[in-house]
């Protein structure tokens, strides 16, 4: 393979890095440049030096990106890439190499994108990227998915913390590697979702660092765990014994007649009366319920007349 305005074929030794002895005994003999070839060439971008004995890590070379997957696959291609070249990084003389090889390695729809980059270097026109940076924003900016990016922005923004602290950063990191904030603004935005318990115990650590966003997610697991396990150490609280309901029809009668002796008794009817109009059933007033009853047992006149009646019958 052989790219334009080289003056030696371009033969990177695909899954290595470098060439092998055989390969460079092989090379055909350089071409030389047509006398239009501009000022400044690719040649003096080529990262490989033919005479290198240097042996490079092992890596496959990624397969060139075609601009089809766009978003984070495509940020995945790109971030293949520069792990690529930062492993042969002594086989580029200057970073700008680095940028030309990485736009060379694209085609179809993106090799539409990144020829016309690659023009505006080898002229020295305009103001293309020429560092790996400058690289990154381009790319993204034509690849990346904006809507995606937008939508995780969202789902960050409205998510809180209903579990453990564990599973909370785990959830929280996971949604943090589709955008590209800045260190403040994780977070800030980590500590409006932590659980306020949590929160308000992690204000107490002086020795945390406010913009260390590591320190922070270690520290928060460890309050939370050590909440958790104080909490399961805690006596376990017995509890209240229910009062037993008479069944038999002796006692039940007993218990009426000890009952409507007080003139504050109210009847089942008349407790189920209240509880339905939305009353306290002790005392029939709105307000408040039956545990937050100051006034105690209270029964209406009428119903103070009816238990009354009732006596009276049963005694005939």
């Amino acid at each position: 393979m052989v790219r334009p305005g080289l003056k030696a074929p371009f033969c990177p030794s695909r899954g290595t890095g470098f060439d092998s002895e055989e390969e460079e005994g092989s090379r055909q003999a350089p071409k030389k440049e047509p006398c239009n070839t501009p000022k400044r060439s690719l040649s003096s971008l080529t990262p490989f030096d033919s005479g290198s004995s240097i042996k490079w890590p092992k890596m496959e070379l990624p397969n060139p990106y075609k601009g089809d997957s766009r978003g984070r696959k495509a940020t995945q291609w790109l971030d293949r890439m520069l792990l690529w070249v930062a492993l042969h990084q002594d086989q580029f003389n200057e970073e700008e190499q680095m940028v030309v090889w990485i736009l060379y390695h694209m085609t179809d729809k993106a090799a539409d994108w990144a020829l016309p980059i690659i023009g505006t270097i080898i002229k020295g026109k305009g103001n293309p990227p020429t560092t790996i940076l400058a690289l990154m924003a381009k790319f993204k900016e034509a690849f990346a998915n904006t809507d995606a990016k937008q939508a995780v922005a969202r789902k960050i923004a409205a998510f809180t913390q209903t579990t453990t602290t564990s599973e909370y950063v785990t959830k929280f990191c996971n949604l943090m590697a589709e955008l590209d904030w800045n260190t403040e603004a994780y977070i800030a935005q980590f500590m409006h979702s932590l659980h306020w318990k949590v929160k308000e115990l992690l204000s107490t650590k002086d020795n945390i660092p406010d913009n260390d966003l590591e320190a922070i997610f270690a520290a928060s697991i460890k309050i939370d765990n050590t909440c958790w396990e104080n909490k399961e150490n805690q006596p376990k609280k017995m509890p209240a014994k229910s009062l037993v309901t008479a069944t038999t029809s002796t006692s039940t009668t007993t218990q009426q007649v000890c009952l409507s002796e007080d003139p504050n008794y109210v009847t089942p009817e008349e407790r189920d009366c209240r509880r339905t109009s939305g009353l306290c059933v002790k005392c029939g007033q709105k307000g408040h319920g039956i545990k937050q009853c100051p006034n105690g047992w209270k029964a209406t006149i009428k119903e103070v007349a009816k238990v009354a009646e009732e006596e009276g019958s049963g005694k005939d």
